[in-house]
Formats: C-alpha cells, structure tokens, sequence
C-alpha cells in the first residue's frame, strides 16, 4: 500500500529525471524535452501556488510516481506519472485513489476531478474509467503554421 507526500526541493531532480523520459514526454501535451533551468523555474512556482500541489507517490519509502492538481474553480485538473520501472503494476490507480483523498483534505471546495488524457495514452484513459471518471469530449486542434 503506497501513500502520497508532498513534493518539497529536494524532490527537484527526480522530477526533472521522470519528467523528460521519453514514455512521459510522448504523452505529454508539450512532448518537447524540458531543459534544467525551465524545470526550476516551474518547480519553484508550483511549489509556491496556492492553487496547485504537487505530490510523491511512495511505496515501501520508494518514490514510484508523482501525481499533480491545480484548482481551477471548483474543479482541480490532474496530471501524473509513474517511474518507468515500476509502470504495469496497478500504481496509477492506487495514486489517483489516493490523490481523491489528499484533495478532500487540501481543497475542500473542489467539487470536481478532472483529467486531460491523450487519445493514444490507453493506460491512462483506463486508469480514469475503472476510477469512475467519465468520458467528456474530444478535442481537436490545428496548426496554423502548417498552411
């Protein structure tokens, strides 16, 4: 049984190392690779909003994964992760399962979860629909750049 702990400044490396493997980076909305110093910057914002946290996911005192939510109203979108090592072993639920909780405690004027999941992230999509997630809409987008 793992649990959540929230990220702190020395958790910066192992973010930035889960971050830009190249699993997480092609299913990323901004699949390009992150560099150091834009992964600083963001690091100390999000850990200075009040809006948004960011969270470890531990198992037997290892960091399997990470787990994030911003508030926006009363609905807090998520964004998360699992090491590559340890992907395929039911981790993903158990984070979301917990990350349910963790909102209750730390926003609990979120009435709503909700999560932004690429059409070809399978594992993803199915982690949400056996959590009891519903699936919303499609998205469709155009580079313009492109004509």
């Amino acid at each position: 049984m793992g649990y959540l702990r929230y990220a702190d400044s020395q958790d910066i490396d192992l973010l930035f190392r889960w971050a830009n493997e190249r699993t997480v980076r092609k299913n990323a909305f901004s699949p390009a690779e992150i560099t150091y110093e834009e992964h600083c910057r963001w690091f100390a914002q999000i850990l200075a909003r009040e809006d948004a946290r960011q969270y470890i996911f531990m198992c037997e005192e290892e960091p399997v994964g990470q787990i994030r939510v911003t508030v926006e109203g009363s609905k807090a979108v998520i964004g998360y992760s699992i090491c590559p090592e340890k992907r395929c072993r039911g981790y993903g639920k158990e984070m979301v399962h917990l990350l349910m909780e963790q909102v209750k405690k730390d926003f609990p004027s979120v009435e709503t979860l909700a999560a932004k999941v690429k059409p070809d992230n399978i594992a993803s999509q199915k982690v949400f629909l056996d959590m009891g997630y519903a699936y919303k809409y499609n998205a469709y987008e155009l580079d313009v750049n492109k004509f």
